[in-house]
């Protein structure tokens, strides 16, 4: 008798990284040659960026509930050089997610998530649950415990997954952690990683329908119903992308550009290895009730780990003060009109001085600056690396040409299905980084005060532990516990 995929997780077999009810035949198959079947969850802007080299393998069907997004991405699709692999009349098309994986759950090898960061952990842990492979865009979860349940998750099932922090497979970010790893620049006790994006908003928009054929509510889904309001002069809209700006579905200029910005910091530094004992949000400037500050800064502390030193993560993120949060000094994509303005370390600003860098060449506007006991790297957050003083990289620079694809990280992906081996930048990694760049939602909301962290609540402050988690509607429930 066959048994379905579903069938076999309820009988509870498990087996191999290819994780419950993967099916040893199906994962055989992979193995050799055969095709990954590849459901898309999300179409908006980002899954377009991301869409050519994820259509190496056979994508079965994608979900969102906008008609027009699936209809744009079906589009896109058929311009990519792969196309002519594919009859896309056979991609099937849902508005629900949940429908997706009612009706093709057994026909489904590896999801890619790129919706609104609400509903990450809910359509990955739906995937891991019936033996998918996942691959989830930037940040993971929307909350500290979401991550830290799909990390859970993940073990439990043995699925291969990865997060979409795309510079972690190129060759400069590699170079960047070696150089630190081998105590190029020496001892570092200070890093500081900071945004451009100011992922706030001005003032509430009003509401406003729908677009036509557009199910809402399923893009609320597990969040609360909340308005729709159309793109303006001044922002973009709920939908397609100020959702960042707003709590409870995004997680603003730290959720939106964290992950990709702080990862070299928690590679190149074990920073994974122990959570931070303490993060303190010393600015938090909020304009709009329910939206997220227009100015953070937050400082981690991470203890002693694996015989290294103690360290301070330092984020900085939004408008310098002075600056007023209006449309004279930000644009509607949520960047500074002048560079001047942003909120930058002061630490950035010294060593272009320092360097005599700070006229011709200052650094781009977002990026970490590693500061070690016998010289300094700043690394943006994809491919392009300085080392002062300079003769420290002369070499490696000589030798080295950096350059930044998306198809390095989602073949990286795909390889680790076939070799049965986890990805670069599984949830065992990823986890740890998601939770600290939460943390920081947390330390703002909570007020500018030093949060102590265990790992599991805050133990100085009960009231901010409330901020760990959120509730879910009727039907999208996640399953905390």
């Amino acid at each position: 008798m066959m048994i379905s995929r579903r069938g076999f997780l309820a009988a509870g077999a498990a087996f191999c990284i290819g994780g419950v009810a993967f099916g040893q035949s199906r994962a055989r198959q992979i193995a050799a040659g055969a095709k990954i079947r590849v459901a898309l969850i999300g179409c908006g802007a980002r899954m377009g960026q991301i869409i050519e080299p994820i259509m190496a393998e056979q994508v079965v069907a994608l979900a969102d509930p906008d008609p027009k997004m699936r209809a744009h991405l079906l589009g896109r699709m058929a311009k990519m050089p792969h196309a002519k692999e594919y009859d896309l009349s056979k991609v099937r098309t849902f508005a629900d997610y949940r429908e997706l994986f009612a009706k093709m759950g057994d026909e489904i090898d590896a999801v890619f998530i790129a919706t609104p960061n609400h509903h990450h952990a809910l359509a990955a842990v739906m995937a891991m649950r019936r033996g998918i492979h996942v691959f989830v865009e930037k940040p993971m979860a929307s909350t500290v415990q979401e991550a830290q349940l799909m990390g859970r998750v993940a073990k439990e099932t043995g699925v291969v997954t990865q997060v979409g922090n795309f510079g972690h497979s190129t060759k400069a970010m590699r170079i960047c952690v070696d150089s630190i790893k081998k105590g190029l620049i020496g001892e570092i006790r200070d890093v500081w990683c900071y945004d451009d994006r100011i992922n706030s908003m001005m003032y509430r928009p009003p509401a406003a329908p729908p677009p036509k054929g557009m199910d809402w509510d399923v893009w609320c889904g597990p969040a609360p119903k909340c308005d729709y309001y159309a793109p303006t002069k001044d922002h973009n809209g709920m939908h397609p992308h100020d959702w960042h700006s707003w709590i409870g579905y995004g997680n603003g200029s730290i959720g939106n550009m964290g992950t990709h910005i702080m990862d070299a910091a928690f590679w190149a530094l074990d920073l994974g290895a122990a959570h931070p004992a303490s993060v303190e949000a010393r600015e938090a400037s909020f304009a709009v009730d329910g939206a997220w500050s227009w100015r953070t800064t937050v400082d981690y502390a991470f203890p002693e780990r694996n015989g290294l030193p103690p360290v301070t993560l330092h984020w900085y993120d939004g408008l310098k003060p002075g600056i007023p949060y209006d449309k004279e000094h930000v644009t509607m994509t949520g960047h500074a009109l002048k560079r001047e303005w942003l909120n930058l370390p002061p630490v950035l600003l010294e060593t272009e001085r320092k360097w005599g860098i700070a006229e011709k060449a200052p650094f781009l506007n977002m990026g970490t600056l590693f500061c070690g006991t016998q010289g300094t790297i700043w690394f943006s957050h994809h491919s392009a690396i300085r080392f002062f003083p300079k003769h420290l990289g002369q070499e490696i620079k000589k030798s080295k040409k950096f350059t930044y694809k998306t198809t390095e990280h989602t073949q990286e992906f795909y390889d680790a299905i076939r070799q049965n081996r986890p990805a670069n930048t599984n949830f065992a990694y990823s986890v740890p980084l998601a939770e600290s760049l939460l943390l920081a939602n947390v330390a703002s909301r909570a007020g500018t005060k030093k949060l102590l962290w265990d790992g599991a609540k805050i133990t100085n402050d009960d009231a901010a532990n409330a901020f760990l988690g959120t509730s879910y509607r009727k039907g999208w429930e996640l399953g905390i516990v």
